[in-house]
């Protein structure tokens, strides 16, 4: 099990669903964990009885929570006087009531979106197999693709063939982007139709026990133009760079500078507007972030994406997106496809 470094009288204080299921691996809708030497979960009379039964195959402590007094109750048993709380999750009602009981609390976000941020094998294991589900989805989804379908009827396709080979659920709201619509990096996935001669962008993911994927894939429908070709090929071109020398101990802006560097010897980088990646685990955006502003280190093990796109408003868009794993011998893609111009 995974711990946090901490003296006699500190405790990690956590509220959320995503924490407790990375220190029980258990899916509890509601409740807290109290983190010293080894998670303590509180929940309360709706989903204890089965907490308890669940957690107690890990030697998991459950304790029934009644009131925050409670939890309060028990880090003063133990001598606990600095609480340590992921100002990124808690509320000021939930801050206001531990400042009230007497303890010191402060943000502890840091140290524990490190210590997530490097996965233990089967954290990789589950991630892959996410991979290999998108992967496989969306491959047999665009197949599917005729004029007239639209971006909402995809999103459905792509969906529902994530969950028919295993996955839990969507990493989240799958963008599709027809169009011109491509060129929005976020698109809000909606009635648009398909038209020929059309860019067709998929950003999606899913999830196998609680770890997510995620995949962007950019397509043509018809003939594709021989400017929207040659961005094609750079973007690709600027991926495969970063995932060829991107390696351990690397900055997040040295990592971010390959492709960026790239695509501006192409006079496209003023085209680039986001980071080129994200950390992911059981959120879709974790520490780190691969960007210019971002001097933290990588480290072995670390899951990630690498996604360069070029975006030109009202024309079209380009994103070339791996989930990526850093090891000892550099970048290991998650993803098996080769990523050239699929043309429909």
């Amino acid at each position: 099990m995974k711990s946090l470094a901490l003296k006699a009288n500190q405790a990690y204080l956590f509220n959320d669903s995503v924490s407790i299921k990375y220190f029980t691996n258990y899916n509890l809708a509601e409740g807290y964990i109290v983190f010293t030497d080894k998670p303590v979960c509180f929940t309360d009379a709706r989903y204890f009885y089965a907490a308890k039964q669940e957690l107690s195959k890990s030697n998991i402590e459950c304790l029934l929570l009644k009131s925050l007094e409670d939890i309060a109750n028990y880090l003063k048993s133990i001598s606990v006087n600095t609480i340590f709380v992921d100002y990124h999750k808690v509320s000021v009602s939930l801050y206001n009531s531990f400042l009230s009981f007497g303890f010191n609390v402060q943000d502890g976000h840091q140290s524990y979106y490190s210590l997530r941020s490097v996965k233990s094998e089967q954290e990789i294991a589950d991630i892959t197999k996410a991979c290999e589900i998108t992967q496989k989805a969306f491959y047999e989804a665009i197949q599917q693709i005729k004029v007239g379908i639209t971006e909402l009827e995809l999103k459905e396709k792509i969906d529902s063939l994530c969950i028919s080979y295993g996955a839990e659920s969507s990493s989240f709201d799958t963008i599709v982007a027809f169009g011109a619509n491509s060129a929005v990096p976020h698109h809000v996935t909606g009635k648009t139709k398909l038209t020929a001669n059309s860019v067709i962008l998929v950003d999606t993911g899913c999830v196998c026990n609680g770890y997510r994927s995620d995949l962007t894939r950019t397509v043509f429908f018809g003939e594709p133009t021989e400017h929207f070709v040659n961005c094609y090929n750079a973007v690709l071109q600027s991926n495969q760079i970063a995932i060829d020398n991107i390696t351990e101990g690397m900055s997040c802006i040295k990592a971010d500078s390959f492709a960026r560097d790239f695509l501006a010897e192409h006079n496209l980088s003023q085209y680039f507007t986001h980071s080129l990646g994200h950390g992911i685990g059981l959120e879709v955006h974790e520490y780190p972030t691969l960007s210019p502003k971002c001097d933290d280190v990588l480290k072995n093990n670390m899951v990630f994406s690498i996604e360069p796109g070029v975006y030109f408003d009202g024309q079209f868009g380009i994103r070339i997106e791996d989930t990526v794993v850093l090891t000892k011998n550099g970048i290991k893609r998650l993803f098996t496809d080769d990523k050239k111009l699929v043309i429909l």
